[in-house]
């Protein structure tokens, strides 16, 4: 990127020990109990600064000068100091406190005995001046062992877990292995049985049962629409799941297990799939919005009597956030867990006492999370999440009195979880995607080189560099492919969900939608220095879809900051924004002459577009659908958009910037969904297609000590 690097050249800084952790600058590596978490290089001088220190406040102006060799924005430091805290804090040992308006100071209790030099010459201090203060020796923790990369192919792998409570061990076997997707694992109350959604009849989703002791599974469903997500009653007699039928509200049913008739006893009013849990023998929870632009509630449905059929919410998300979902009811059925979503890739544990209505948050993370579920005994909550970067299975103490602890590390693969008597089940996932670029006479050919990972959300500059999302690297940032240049990562956010990559006009710069400090938001990044720049701050709020002007002095973006999606404007300096929409539009994007802008819609099918000036949107079409909101493009030939055609896939359609008829480009029937599209300097169409995925479930078994 062009980035001063400051006065610390990580290349020759000596290993040290930092409390249980392993620090290794000369490959970027933190290590503890055998599991490796990768840190950005900014995120490693910016810890040996405060190393350094030996405890007194280091102020962002020695930061800026030691670490960075230049002046950053104060989000770049916050980005990296809460990187460091999201790695290295998990059990209260080490803190690195805010000096508000001054500095950050890092906290080691007996920092004599934690910070340890991991050096030939360790008894000479002297050796290495520009290392972390040098002492005695320390013995490292356990060895983990394996990487969860291993995890559907290696039996028997044992993990070790450390923290300050006694280390349990944890067995991971594979459990299923079949082709295709088998997610959405529920293991029965008394940890025997294991039911699953699986398309392994190649006709959509159905449920299958089977024992976690072996054995062949057996098909429990058999309809053409998906059947997901069930939930196993507490006494194991019956399961719930949800009927999803594309286009149309999801149906809960009930069904007795292991044979006996599905009955309906409830339906979803938006949402197409929703997971629901038992509360107690007659009444279920799930999570839904009342109605389209509110937040998510977790709802209580009886079953049976009087109140059959009737809704009652148990949460109150605040206003203008996503809600809530993930219901998990603990053991003896008092305490229900779930997850609240501030934004995109941002979510955190709650618990929720069922007697007093009180709520306790458990994680502070603002990371993604992708499940949450009570161990057997109710004592712990079991989470994947994406606290270190890549999506391990960990398990937290719902009631804080033991910190965070680490089974198993994840390189982005843990999806949702599963609890039952001493055993816990997870889906392991690998996703592919690929950019390609639509050639004039029909064909494809990659716009980039291809991964095993996911490569999406794309943008040319008007030089041909081309700017995407990925997780090459097990976490998602923000890459350029350079003509004729291999991809390189241009942010080091670690963890944070960050998409929707915008090139200016100039080519110089790029907007882009992240996560600091558990707070998403638009920024602008400036390529040659790296520098940073949040658009228009307002914390607890959602920005999306950005898209700049065609002069380049204004950046459009969808924000819910006023309590529903609407479209912003900001101009340079960007610390202010305003709404020049009114409720509903979710992007927003100028035609290739200024003279529009054209609108899409967060709930309806359609694209409209209106005077750039202002002025009534008028609709001029009918195509685009919700889940493709950013999926399209304008330019001097009118706009491309991606329409979804049932039973055929996808195919790109042109409006002609004239008014004429729309016409088919290119059929692409797996373009991704939630993507973008773009246009080279040649004219040429750049846009993401899906390329697989695979999910597997793998039994991890927890032994106590």
């Amino acid at each position: 990127m062009g980035v001063a690097m400051g006065t610390i050249d990580l290349a020759v800084e000596p290993d040290f020990h930092l409390g249980p952790w392993l620090v290794r600058p000369s490959l970027g590596l933190a290590l503890r109990d055998g599991a490796e978490v990768r840190l950005e290089p900014r995120v490693l001088q910016t810890l040996i600064v405060l190393v350094r220190a030996g405890g007194r406040t280091v102020s962002r102006a020695e930061l800026m000068r030691t670490a960075w060799g230049l002046e950053v924005s104060d989000d770049a430091i916050g980005r990296c100091i809460g990187r460091l805290r999201a790695v290295l804090t998990v059990d209260g040992v080490i803190t690195f406190e805010t000096i508000p308006k001054i500095g950050y100071r890092l906290i080691i209790p007996d920092t004599e005995q934690d910070i340890v030099a991991e050096s030939k010459q360790v008894d000479s201090p002297a050796t290495a001046p520009d290392g972390p203060a040098a002492t005695a020796p320390r013995r490292p923790g356990l060895l983990l062992g394996a990487a969860i990369l291993a995890l559907a192919g290696v039996a028997g792998l044992w993990l070790a877990l450390g923290g300050p409570a006694a280390a349990p061990t944890a067995t991971v076997l594979p459990l299923t292995s079949d082709p295709g997707q088998e997610m959405h694992p529920a293991i029965s109350p008394g940890g025997g049985q294991i039911v699953y959604a699986a398309d392994r009849a190649g006709q959509g989703f159905d449920l299958w049962l089977q024992s976690l002791s072996g054995g062949t599974p057996v098909r429990l469903t058999d309809d053409r629409a998906h059947d997901l997500f069930p939930a196993w009653s507490p006494d194991g007699g019956r399961i719930a799941f949800i009927r999803s039928e594309a286009g149309k509200p999801c149906r809960i049913l009930v069904r007795p297990v292991p044979s006996g008739p599905e009955r309906p006893v409830g339906a979803c009013t938006t949402y197409r799939e929703t997971q629901p849990v038992w509360l107690d023998a007659d009444h279920l929870a799930f999570s839904e919005r009342a109605a389209r632009g509110e937040p998510a509630r977790i709802w209580s449905l009886a079953l049976s009597g009087e109140r059959a059929g009737t809704l009652v919410p148990l949460t109150d998300p605040p206003a203008g956030q996503a809600g809530d979902s993930d219901p998990a009811i603990s053991p003896d059925g008092r305490r229900l867990a779930f997850m609240r979503h501030l934004g995109v890739g941002v979510s955190e544990v709650h618990v929720r006492d069922l007697a007093t209505g009180r709520e306790t948050r458990v994680t502070q993370d603002g990371r993604k999370l992708h499940g949450v579920v009570w161990s057997g005994d109710g004592r712990w909550l079991y989470v994947s999440s994406s606290r270190t970067g890549d999506f391990g299975l960990w398990r937290f103490d719902p009631d804080g009195r033991q910190p965070p602890q680490r089974i198993a590390p994840g390189l982005n693969l843990l999806g949702r979880v599963a609890a039952g008597g001493d055993r816990v089940a997870a889906e392991v996932r690998t996703n592919r995607s690929a950019l390609l670029r639509l050639e004039p006479d029909g064909g494809t050919s990659p716009a980039i080189p291809p991964s095993t990972r996911l490569d999406w959300d794309p943008d040319v500059s008007p030089d041909g560099a081309i700017a995407f999302a990925s997780d090459r690297t097990g976490m998602f940032e923000i890459w350029v492919a350079d003509p004729g240049a291999a991809p390189v990562p241009v942010t080091q956010f670690g963890g944070a969900y960050t998409q929707s990559p915008r090139w200016a006009p100039d080519g110089r710069r790029l907007a882009l939608i992240s996560t600091v400090d558990g707070n998403p938001g638009l920024f602008i990044l400036e390529r040659a220095s790296g520098r940073l720049t949040r658009v228009a701050a307002e914390p607890g709020v959602e920005d999306r879809a950005p898209a700049w002007s065609r002069d380049g002095r204004r950046l459009y973006f969808a924000s819910n900051r006023q309590g529903d999606w609407r479209i912003w404007l900001s101009r340079p300096p960007y610390r202010e924004a305003m709404p020049i929409t009114g409720p509903g539009w979710r992007a927003a994007k100028e035609s290739a002459d200024g003279k529009w802008l054209y609108l899409a819609h967060a709930t309806q099918r359609g694209l409209w577009r209106q005077p750039a000036d202002g002025g009534p949107a008028e609709k001029i079409s009918e195509v685009l659908d919700p889940y493709d909101v950013e999926n399209w493009v304008t330019g001097p030939a009118g706009v491309h958009l991606v329409e979804r055609v049932p039973q055929q896939g996808a195919r790109i359609l042109l409006l002609p910037a004239d008014g004429g008829e729309p016409r088919i480009v290119a059929p692409l029937p797996d373009a991704l969904y939630k993507s973008s599209l773009a246009i080279d300097p040649e004219g040429r169409l750049v846009a993401g297609e899906h390329q697989g995925t695979m999910v597997d479930i793998v039994d991890i078994r927890i032994a106590a000590p």
